[in-house]
């Protein structure tokens, strides 16, 4: 492999564990979300419908709704559907990416184009990645391991299929 070959494979390979790892992010924080607002909804039709179970059990009583009660009190500080909004659109974005660059990666490997012109889109792309990683500032950027090593792993099967 030349130069600017290495570097369009290294970038769709990059662009493509992005857009799998922006996915499975976005899933474990709507799942986090569907739990949160499932347990309060239970936790709040319930109360009232098992009194008698509750009588029984008042330890239990008390540390759900003390649970449900936090929950409910710390849920807007989450940030879940800011989180899931903003790596839906990471998703969507290294999604283009991925089909522009295997594009690019088709057309140098079928000599449709030469190393100059490659070079060219190569550089645009790059420059285009620059502006994926915009978060609002009222967000944290956590660090989610097991989301980027399924990641990787698709990624590498995605790999071996070009």
């Amino acid at each position: 492999m030349n130069s600017i070959r290495a570097k369009i494979w290294y970038l769709l390979a990059d662009s493509k564990t992005n857009e799998k790892y922006s996915s499975l992010v976005v899933k474990k924080y709507q799942i986090l979300d569907l739990i949160t607002n499932i347990f309060l909804a239970l936790t709040t039709s319930t109360s009232i419908a098992a009194w008698t179970i509750w009588n029984k059990f008042p330890a239990l009583w008390i540390l759900i709704i003390g649970i449900s009660q936090v929950l409910m009190i710390f849920k807007p500080y989450f940030l879940f559907p800011k989180y899931i909004k903003v790596f839906n659109e990471k998703s969507i974005r290294w999604q283009q990416m991925t089909v522009d660059l295997e594009q690019l990666w088709f057309e140098l490997n079928e000599s449709n184009i030469d190393n100059n012109a490659a070079s060219k889109s190569y550089f645009e792309f790059k420059r285009q990645i620059l502006t994926f990683d915009n978060i609002p500032e009222e967000l944290i950027f956590f660090h989610h391991k097991k989301q980027l090593t399924l990641a990787e792993n698709e990624c590498n099967i995605f790999l071996t299929k070009i």
